[in-house]
């Protein structure tokens, strides 16, 4: 009898865990975009200039969601705080100070630089509306990238915000 429980056990938990696997969703080859996003993971520090004055500010990158998204946060714990969110499907939202979230797509990728611009007027009330509208993040090595931050007001170019960032070391 013993062994007739244990066999039955034995079919019962391989049958149980194919049909776990069974309904598991399909992992398929992720984006080389992405795996190049995955480089950034970690903290940053590093500064940009604002009306001819410099700022520093700190930078951080986690991998988040199974390993889908990586969230980017900006100027944590301070009034100006923004956190953008890379997905493997080369979305990128990026939830603003200025009150909005423009959704950007993966419009240019090359070994050094990933660019994004704005989908349509996703997330934002109107293009006219002030929102970041592209971003360009630009590898010089890899611990050093480049962002390039542009916004748009009243439907056109407003202004490039660049940060130049450095990770760092533990």
């Amino acid at each position: 009898m013993r062994k007739y429980t244990f066999l039955c056990m034995i079919i019962f938990l391989a049958h149980s865990n194919l049909l776990a696997n069974e309904h598991a969703p399909l992992k398929a080859q992720e984006p080389e975009m992405f795996s190049q996003l995955k480089t950034l993971i970690g903290s940053w520090e590093g500064t940009t200039e604002m009306n001819g004055e410099k700022h520093s500010g700190k930078l951080t990158y986690e991998l988040t969601s199974a390993g889908t998204a990586i969230v980017e946060k900006l100027f944590a714990g301070t009034p100006h705080e923004m956190t953008t969110v890379y997905t493997d499907d080369g979305t990128v939202t990026h939830y603003c100070a200025m009150g909005n979230a423009p959704e950007l797509k993966l419009t240019k990728k090359t070994d050094q630089a990933i660019s994004f611009e704005l989908d349509g007027k996703k997330g934002i009330g109107s293009k006219k509306e002030n929102h970041m509208h592209a971003l360009t993040i630009t590898w010089k090595d890899q611990d050093t990238i480049v962002q390039d931050w542009v916004s748009y007001n009243k439907g056109k170019y407003a202004d490039t915000a660049t940060f130049t960032w450095n990770r760092v070391q533990k």
